[in-house]
């Protein structure tokens, strides 16, 4: 099944109206729903994925904030590259702790949106 033209365009729409944060508080939110999947009644393949897109999403998160072209203050840069250290080896456990990972997840996402909503005001 493809999705018609007129579909991607009023998804482009929608995205297009979005702040990066709110898009970046988005991933953040899928990926806490994927690993909460997983922790509970996920199939085995829902857990290889979950540990994939966390591990991912953190290995990124990592390389953004440690990048010296981030203008975010440094001690904020370091707390954040420590979460994703942490996340980092959780999703290495051979019993990952994917509600913690779901954690992390939502104070991510809850960080990113209370910003978003105080530079709205």
């Amino acid at each position: 099944m493809h999705a018609s033209p007129t579909a991607f365009q009023a998804y482009r729409r929608v995205h297009a109206t979005r702040t990066p944060r709110e898009q970046e508080a988005e991933v953040f939110a899928i990926a806490a729903g994927r690993l909460r999947l997983a922790a509970t009644e996920g199939t085995e393949m829902d857990r290889v994925r979950a540990r994939a897109d966390a591990r991912r999403l953190f290995m990124t998160l990592r390389l953004a904030v440690v990048d010296p072209a981030n203008q975010l203050p440094v001690a904020l840069r370091v707390s954040i590259a420590s979460v994703c250290d942490t996340a980092l080896r959780e999703v290495e456990r051979e019993e990952t702790d994917f509600d913690f990972l779901a954690t992390i997840c939502d104070d991510f996402r809850a960080g990113l949106s209370t910003q978003a909503a105080v530079s709205a005001a």
